[in-house]
């Protein structure tokens, strides 16, 4: 099975998180959506992700930001601002979501 951004968020919280109203800008949110899930998955690198109920409510949290980001930053070169990382943001949220026993069929000794 193949998990969609809106299987985890649906896109009302992502609007609400971005305080969107109207649906002119759905389909670019859903594409900044597929992404972020895109990204967190692969950043967590954990074969036990499959099924919705498998995903933490920070791992959801950490989607909402990544979709928050690529939303308010739409352009690859910003100019005329002074940028920093959020403590405990993306990262510290998918934290726990990370595999830390590598491959399945390896063997432990």
């Amino acid at each position: 099975m193949k998990i969609a951004a809106q299987d985890l968020v649906p896109l009302a919280t992502i609007k609400l998180h971005l305080r969107v109203e109207g649906d002119s800008e759905d389909t670019l949110i859903e594409l900044y959506a597929e992404s972020a899930l895109a990204w967190a998955l692969w950043y967590c690198d954990n074969p036990k992700l499959v099924e919705p109920g498998d995903f933490p409510a920070s791992f959801k949290s950490a989607l909402l930001l990544l979709i928050g980001h690529s939303y308010a930053n739409r352009e690859a070169i910003v100019t005329g601002t002074i940028a920093a990382e959020l403590p405990l943001a993306v990262e510290s949220l998918l934290w726990s979501s990370r595999d830390w026993y590598g491959p399945r069929d390896e063997v432990r000794v």
